[in-house]
């Protein structure tokens, strides 16, 4: 089983093709991040009607949130001056990380999206590897990473799910781990951080 992390828009191709998806790819878990009160109505229709997909919602709209919402979003400075989040991890894009950021997330858990460095002071923050960002890591900064700050994302539809397989090819060389171990340890990760599976 993968998930992943940063299913960036859900179309038609996707619905479609997703018995097929999570049949070939073993991605079973997809999560959404809306940006507007449209966008979370459409992610709460998907959501119930597809056991497979969850969704965060940003931390100034937290009200819309409903049982399916697995975390919050960090996507505008309203978001950022509600920190820090309570009851639910934070999903932030490293594009969106300044200091004052990186100050107010303190003891916050959650994912750093299209990650292209560590972020050692986020050290609750897992990474979100996938083809569009792990170009970004050379192979000795991979190699001394550990497993357990990983999660993946596909940012589909910008990559097809087999690109998850390609930058876990690219860990697995550097770390010198068989790749079923860091998928295995990314989805115990993402499972533990949405609440789906007790640490």
């Amino acid at each position: 089983m993968t998930i992943d992390v940063n299913l960036h828009h859900a179309d038609e191709d996707f619905f479609d093709n997703l018995d097929e998806i999570i049949e070939d790819t073993m991605v079973q878990m997809f999560i959404l991040h809306p940006s507007d009160t449209a966008e979370i109505a459409s992610a709460k229709e998907i959501a119930s009607e597809y056991g497979s997909i969850f969704y965060s919602v940003p931390l100034h709209l937290q009200h819309e949130a409903d049982e399916n919402c697995v975390a919050f979003s960090i996507l505008c400075d309203e978001d950022s001056s509600l920190l820090p989040a309570s009851g639910k991890p934070v999903v932030i894009d490293e594009s969106r990380l300044n200091d004052a950021v990186v100050y107010a997330l303190g003891e916050s858990k959650g994912i750093i999206l299209n990650a292209t460095r560590e972020h050692g002071a986020l050290a609750n923050f897992y990474l979100a590897l996938g083809a569009e960002n792990i170009g970004a890591f050379d192979t000795d900064t991979l190699s001394t990473l550990s497993m357990d700050r990983i999660v993946l994302q596909s940012s589909y539809p910008n990559h097809d799910f087999d690109a998850i397989t390609t930058a876990v090819k690219v860990i697995s060389d550097a770390m010198f781990r068989p790749e079923q171990s860091i998928i295995a340890r990314a989805t115990k990760s993402s499972l533990e951080l949405f609440g789906f599976r007790k640490s």
